[in-house]
């Protein structure tokens, strides 16, 4: 590497072009050639932040691109995952200004994750190939680096998110349930980046269960504990992540939508116990609809519970990942590619 690409480096850094690791400096050629990947024009316009006055053009999309370190065959899947978080039913702005500790999180399925490289196995919420990292980081920056006024806002977490320097998880291209992208009415043999807002991961560990419903209690306790962001509104997406081991038992035993009911009627606590705790408001309240004296749960309906495959075959983890209350919205883009 040239001395006059680390100065270009350090000059993305002196500009707050970063997300506190290094760029690639998004020289004109490399942005043009990130537009034709993406099948945009420059002045092409993704989308608006209405209450930011910001508007999206396909040039900084393609810029931030670069910077994250996509690769150029990358184009598909980064033009829906873009489309995706300008969507204005998605509300990114709130993700940004939320005190809790909120990521988006992208989920890539379909046959694009084996053409494309994405990983699913071991440590598959670590980002372990350039693929999930890459395109995780360019959903985090892109947040930042948009619009006219050159950002989204200043995230406002009081303790703050690993997930926000990137957070891109890849279902296994071959699953026991059908894949995961038809909880969101995508047809099974799409390729589909989804998105949802959420908290930090919660790792499941049950290692002598014997069947499905023994893994499926776990989950459930660890789902409803009383520290659950979402027992106020109830409106926030759960990603269930069942790996191997834990997703052979549990799919021997139920079906995606009998384990989904399974886990909302299992994961509550007493209303009385979260009002002593502090956790819900005594005034009454209709919007959150607290009523003492009996069971509550983090959800108001079971289909705020996904599930998706993917992680390795060594020990037998799940994991949850608790969607944030503020933005209830997920959302699926299909990849043309």
């Amino acid at each position: 590497m040239s001395l006059d690409v680390l100065d270009d480096i350090e000059r993305c850094y002196d500009g707050g072009w970063s997300d506190g690791l290094p760029v690639i400096p998004p020289y004109g050629s490399l942005v043009d050639r990130m537009l034709g990947a993406m099948g945009w024009k420059n002045t092409d316009v993704v989308g608006e932040i209405s209450t930011q006055d910001l508007e999206i053009l396909a040039e900084q999309v393609a810029a931030i691109a670069v910077m994250a370190g996509c690769k150029f065959e990358y184009g598909p899947v980064l033009r829906a995952l873009a489309e995706a978080l300008f969507d204005p039913r998605f509300h990114l702005s709130a993700v940004e200004v939320t005190t809790g500790g909120a990521a988006v999180l992208v989920i890539v399925s379909g046959p694009v994750v084996s053409k494309l490289g994405f990983w699913s196995g071991s440590n598959a919420l670590g980002a372990n190939s350039r693929a999930n990292a890459t395109v995780g980081r360019f959903a985090a920056m892109v947040r930042f680096f948009c619009g006219k006024g050159g950002g989204v806002l200043e995230s406002h977490g009081t303790v703050g998110h690993p997930g926000r320097l990137g957070f891109c998880i890849a279902e296994q291209p071959d699953t026991l349930w059908p894949r995961f992208h038809t909880q969101t009415k995508c047809s099974p043999e799409d390729s589909v980046v989804t998105i949802m807002s959420a908290e930090g991961p919660n790792s499941v560990n049950n290692h002598f269960g014997e069947s499905g419903k023994a893994i499926l209690d776990t989950i459930a306790d660890c789902l409803g504990h009383c520290g659950q962001t979402n027992y106020y509104w109830r409106h926030g997406c759960y990603t269930i992540v069942l790996a191997p081991g834990h997703a052979r038992l549990v799919t021997k035993d139920f079906s995606r939508d009998e384990a989904r009911r399974y886990l909302y009627e299992r994961a509550v606590q007493p209303t009385d116990l979260l009002l002593d705790l502090g956790r819900l408001p005594r005034k009454p309240n209709e919007e959150t609809n607290v009523v003492p004296g009996t069971m509550r749960s983090p959800f108001t309906r079971d289909k705020q519970i996904f599930f998706i495959e993917c992680g390795g075959q060594g020990g037998l983890f799940s994991a949850v990942i608790p969607g944030w209350l503020g933005n209830a919205k997920v959302l699926s883009r299909k990849i043309a590619i």
